[in-house]
C-alpha cells in the first residue's frame, strides 16, 4: 500500500501546505469572478477529492463524473461560500451528496447481504483501475474489503485513513457528532478485521 500511495501522499502534502491566507485569497478572487483563481483551487484539491470519492465508490468512471460535477456545482455556488470555513470540507460535502444521488439513480442501495444472495462475491469482483495498480494480493483484498463496507462505515474510514482527516473534520463533512465518527470508525475497523482475518 505504501508503494501505490506515494504519489497520492505527495499530492496530499501539497494540498496541506497551502496556508489559509492563500486559500482565502483564491476563494475571494473566485467569488469576484476570477476563473483562473478557481482553476487553482481545482488543481489543489482534485486529486484529494478523487481519492475520497473513489474510496466511497470504487468505480473509476463514476468517480470522474462525480468529481467533475462537484467542481461545476462548487463554481456555481462559490459566491455563497462562507470564508470562515475551509474550502475542502465544503467541496467534499458537495461531492458526497452527488455520490449518494448517483447511487440512488443507479439503484445501488442493495445491502452487501442482498448482493451476496444474488451471487455477488466482493472477493472475486472485477478490479477497477486503481486496484490493478496494486501488485500484492493482500493489498487488493484490502481495497475490496473497504469497498464492501456499508457506506456509513466506509465514508468515515476513507476520510480518516485515506484522507487523514481529524475526527472534528470528519464530523463537519458528514454532519454527524464526533462521537458517532468514533463509533462508526470502530465498527468499520472491526468489519475489516473480520473480512481480512485470514490474512492477519
Amino acid at each position: 500500500m505504501d508503494e501505490t500511495s506515494r504519489e497520492e501522499r505527495a499530492a496530499l502534502a501539497v494540498n496541506k501546505s497551502v496556508d489559509g491566507a492563500t486559500e482565502r485569497k483564491l476563494i475571494e478572487a473566485a467569488q469576484d469572478g476570477d476563473q483562473h483563481a478557481f482553476g487553482q483551487l481545482i488543481r489543489l484539491n482534485q486529486k484529494r477529492l478523487f481519492r475520497f470519492v473513489y474510496g466511497l465508490f470504487g468505480s473509476f468512471d463514476a468517480t470522474e463524473d462525480i468529481v467533475q460535477e462537484a467542481f461545476v456545482k462548487a463554481y456555481s455556488a462559490i459566491d455563497r461560500f462562507d470564508l470562515q470555513f475551509t474550502f475542502y470540507p465544503w467541496l467534499a460535502t458537495i461531492a458526497r451528496n452527488l455520490a449518494f444521488n448517483y447511487r440512488e439513480r443507479e439503484q445501488r442501495k442493495e445491502s452487501l447481504d442482498q448482493l451476496q444472495e444474488s451471487g455477488f462475491d466482493p472477493q472475486t469482483a472485477q478490479l477497477g483501475p486503481f486496484e490493478q495498480l496494486l501488485n500484492d494480493e493482500a493489498q487488493k483484498r484490502f481495497y475490496q474489503a473497504v469497498k464492501a463496507l456499508p457506506i456509513k462505515y466506509r465514508e468515515v474510514f476513507v476520510l480518516r485513513h485515506f484522507e487523514d482527516q481529524s475526527y472534528t473534520e470528519i464530523a463537519s463533512i458528514l454532519k454527524i457528532p464526533p462521537g458517532t465518527v468514533d463509533s462508526r470508525l470502530y465498527r468499520a475497523r472491526q468489519l475489516l478485521l473480520e473480512s481480512l482475518k485470514d490474512l492477519l
